[in-house]
């Protein structure tokens, strides 16, 4: 028996409007390093999967699908 089954739910749309009522000028962005998130779950990645990535990356972006190759030595 799941114990989500009798828990109550937060009301998502309340507290976003919260949030928003808060002031979003009080908001700082959080900063998120994305590209080397994804290059460090390269690096450990399948190679197959590894380069199957990098091909379709490459497609939309082709310049980005080259730097991670040169960061990871490929």
């Amino acid at each position: 028996m799941s114990t989500y089954k009798n828990s109550p739910r937060p009301n998502v749309a309340s507290a976003n409007s919260e949030a928003e009522e808060a002031g979003a000028s009080q908001e700082k962005p959080i900063p998120v390093d994305g590209f080397n998130q994804v290059l460090e779950m390269l690096q450990v990645a399948d190679p197959e999967f590894r380069e199957s990535l990098l091909r379709r990356l490459a497609i939309r972006d082709r310049g980005m699908a080259k730097r991670l190759r040169e960061d990871l030595g490929i």
